[in-house]
């Protein structure tokens, strides 16, 4: 067989191949991209219509006899309102859990979906306490936070997407859930049109190969290997190679969707390294590998808090643009000493900051990590003094306190606001121990709990038991020597 027509062949083979595989996949991300965005609007107009419901006067309805009055026609008037707020909405009803059990409180007013001028039976509106049989989860996590379903279902009902959403009362109780049905026949008409396009621009691909195989393979195999060169840097982290997008042709739109995946993967990869920078790199990694979810866990940790003194005093002396300069300068100094030694930086309050050691990723020899980091975290503050030649009304003098014990590590906040962090009377004993360097003039206080860990005493001296500010607690105190000579000396 001639080279040509081998090459004629080929061309044919590869366009009609590749434009396949090139419309499935375009298919299977709008159908994701088109699911999703039903998703969060469903779940956004479930969260919004649940505001419109009175908690409270759906609480009262409990039994069949209160169909009939005039708190359940009010509630289920605004079902009617709200089904009928978009043409693609289908129901619009509110449940109950009952001991386990899902049962219908307020259904859609009856209406004649067939449009057959009668309303059938299963046209008529669920009686208040009828059980709804197998809820997904999707619904049973609606009587706690907005939620909708992951994929179509289909019921005795229709072939629906479904959004829920929680309905409190007056008290801010969670006591019923809304839930919206949404008809998928818009779904159905836009993924048959792709589909009939994705046909269309494979025929096409074919008769162009057809007609025209030497052109264009001259004219497609020099991008293609283009392109395959600029996925090889990509699988490789480099997101700097753009493809020219000029053009009309299949090749530009290659090129542009190239493209505009390489900026959406460069735009998550900044986003990766911006979460690192913001809750640390372990917490970063916690949080990337785990489901993001409210809850926590009781895990061993040591803590460390180190918290800047006179910062009052600085902010009166300086103005603000040299003394935001000053403590970026001072915080980058002391992350710096943290991570090195495998802490994590929990948060910054004000001008303080807090460590964890141990968690959440395990380190032996946790506490002698976290005293290293406070011996540094001093050095380093006083040596930045020297660097910046800070006059001696401007120097920075930080001390630090160290506890260690059980605290509850987990995600806190809100679905829409969360924060990875630490919490418990370890952190707050932590906080105390540094508050305690000022009374014993002393830069570093750490509880017995903490010492007696330690496989030596590493230069620390009991300072007695000591009643921590602000807690009806007294504890062992160890400081350094060192410190304590200091001391002395200057009281003299």
């Amino acid at each position: 067989m001639r080279l040509k027509t081998k090459l004629f062949l080929g061309i044919f083979l590869i366009a009609f191949l590749a434009s396949g595989a090139t419309g499935s996949f375009f298919y299977y991300q709008a159908k994701t991209a088109l699911l999703e965005s039903i998703r969060q609007q469903l779940k956004a107009t479930a969260k919004i219509a649940a505001l419109l419901v009175d908690g409270d006067m759906l609480e009262s309805l409990t039994e069949q006899k209160h169909m009939a009055t005039a708190e359940y026609q009010a509630i289920q008037d605004l079902m009617g309102v709200i089904a009928q707020s978009n043409a693609e909405y289908l129901f619009a009803y509110t449940m109950r859990l009952d001991h386990g059990i899902v049962r219908f409180v307020v259904d859609s007013p009856a209406h004649d979906d067939d449009g057959d001028g009668v309303i059938s039976e299963d046209e008529l509106p669920e009686p208040l306490g009828a059980i709804y049989p197998d809820p997904p989860d999707e619904l049973l996590q609606g009587f706690v936070r907005p939620s909708s379903d992951q994929k179509p279902h289909t019921d005795q009902w229709a072939t629906t997407m479904s959004g829920y959403a929680p309905i409190h009362n007056r008290a801010g109780q969670a006591v019923d859930l809304i839930g919206i049905d949404m008809s998928l026949d818009r779904v159905d008409s836009k993924l048959t049109a792709i589909r009939q396009a994705g046909l269309a621009s494979l025929g096409l691909a074919a008769l162009v190969a057809m007609l025209m195989g030497w052109y264009f393979s001259l004219r497609i195999f020099s991008p293609l290997a283009k392109l395959e060169r600029a996925l090889t840097r990509v699988a490789k982290g480099d997101y700097a190679h753009l493809l020219d997008e000029r053009g009309r042709d299949e090749i530009s739109a290659f090129a542009k969707s190239y493209n505009d995946m390489v900026r959406e993967l460069k735009e998550k990869a900044w986003m990766k390294a911006s979460l690192g920078k913001v809750l640390g790199p372990q917490a970063a990694a916690h949080l990337l590998q785990h489901r993001l979810q409210l809850g926590g866990e009781m895990r061993e940790a040591t803590i460390l808090v180190c918290d800047l003194r006179g910062f009052s005093r600085l902010s009166e002396k300086l103005p603000p643009k040299l003394l935001v300069g000053l403590i970026n300068d001072y915080f980058t100094a002391m992350v710096e000493v943290i991570q090195k030694n495998k802490g994590m930086v929990d948060k910054f309050v004000g001008d303080m900051v807090l460590a964890v050691f141990g968690h959440p990723v395990p380190l032996e020899n946790a506490r002698k990590a976290a005293l290293t980091a406070a011996r540094e975290l001093i050095h380093r503050c006083d040596a930045l003094n020297d660097s910046l030649q800070l006059s001696s009304d401007l120097h920075l003098e930080n001390s630090v306190g160290l506890h260690c014990g059980p605290v509850l590590a987990g995600t806190i906040g809100s679905p829409e606001r969360m924060e990875y962090t630490v919490m418990g009377l370890t952190v707050n004993v932590a906080v105390r121990m540094e508050k305690m360097t000022r009374e014993l003039g002393v830069r570093l206080a750490a509880s017995g709990e903490f010492v007696q860990h330690l496989d030596q005493n590493h230069g620390l001296i009991h300072a007695g038991s000591q009643p921590l500010p602000g807690m009806r607690l007294a504890m062992d105190v160890y400081v350094v020597e060192n410190d304590v000579k200091k001391a002395d000396e200057q009281a003299i």
